[in-house]
């Protein structure tokens, strides 16, 4: 048996009635249908690229400051100190 089987026989699963579990998801947001694209601004100069989680590519640039990002790669563009989040209002 390779060691992937053997990682997945080992895995031990809960039920989605488990209380603590199920708490947890709504506490940090976790659960997809609540997320929404989120917009943010660079605020560096020249052009900044980044790809996220599904390989799209996020172009910002002086000119196009603004960019809407799919809600998978939010916490990719909070890893860049040029990057703001705009919080909406």
């Amino acid at each position: 048996m390779n060691c992937c089987g053997q990682k997945r026989q080992s895995l031990q699963f809960t039920s989605a009635n488990d209380t603590d579990i199920h708490e947890t998801e709504n506490e940090n947001n976790l659960t997809t249908s609540d997320q929404k694209p989120v917009y943010f601004r660079y605020t560096g100069d020249g052009e900044l690229q980044v790809k996220g989680v599904f390989n799209i590519t996020y172009t910002f640039s002086s000119y196009r400051p603004q960019v809407l990002i799919h809600p998978a790669d939010v916490s990719v563009m909070r890893g860049y100190a040029s990057l703001v989040e705009v919080k909406e209002t």
